[in-house]
């Protein structure tokens, strides 16, 4: 898990935690009921029959119609859930992402984000930094670099920039500009 989604995590991991786990526990209950009154079981045998079908390790025997259909619906709901609960913990939102990186720049909610181009020449203080120590030193992001063929936006973030090439940055106006003046001595 990359920075921004430990960050996200750490703000909102135990709410959605408990919304999944409420989730479940309401699939859960609704199990229960459902095969007590549908196939008339005893407490313990529908909690059984649920938490076999909701953890997909076993289908009850000798269901009926209604129970079958109900079957089914459990394991969507419960497999659905799961799904929904994996796909958010490697997938954090797209706008809690935005909130901070707009944090990290500093950004007052004035102050828009820019990409600039900039071709780094000699006298320039990136020239032989990585964009790891670009970011930490400056607080702009290196989108990405300039090739024949165009940017590449894939770059590992110990890739050093050389002089001579042109640089995609992200950053508030203020420090890009900050950035082009800074040079080396």
């Amino acid at each position: 898990m990359g920075p921004v989604a430990a960050a996200t995590w750490g703000k909102k991991g135990c709410f959605i935690l408990r919304k999944v786990l409420g989730a479940l526990l309401v699939v859960l209950a609704l199990g229960i009921a459902g095969y007590t009154f549908i196939e008339k079981q005893q407490f313990a045998d529908a909690l059984l029959s649920t938490a076999a079908v909701m953890t997909t390790t076993g289908i009850p025997g000798s269901l009926s119609q209604p129970g079958k259909l109900f079957t089914a619906a459990l394991i969507v709901a419960s497999v659905g859930i799961i799904a929904a609960a994996v796909v958010r913990f490697f997938n954090p939102p797209i706008e809690d992402s935005e909130e901070t990186l707009t944090g990290f720049f500093g950004a007052s909610g004035q102050e828009n984000l820019i990409m600039k181009e900039v071709i780094v020449s000699r006298k320039s203080s990136l020239s032989g930094l990585s964009k790891a120590h670009i970011l930490q030193g400056y607080g702009v992001v290196v989108v990405g670099i300039k090739h024949r063929a165009g940017f590449d936006i894939n770059v590992p973030l110990n890739t050093k920039v050389k002089s001579g090439s042109t640089v995609l940055l992200l950053g508030s106006p203020a420090t890009l500009l900050d950035v082009e003046r800074k040079r080396k001595r």
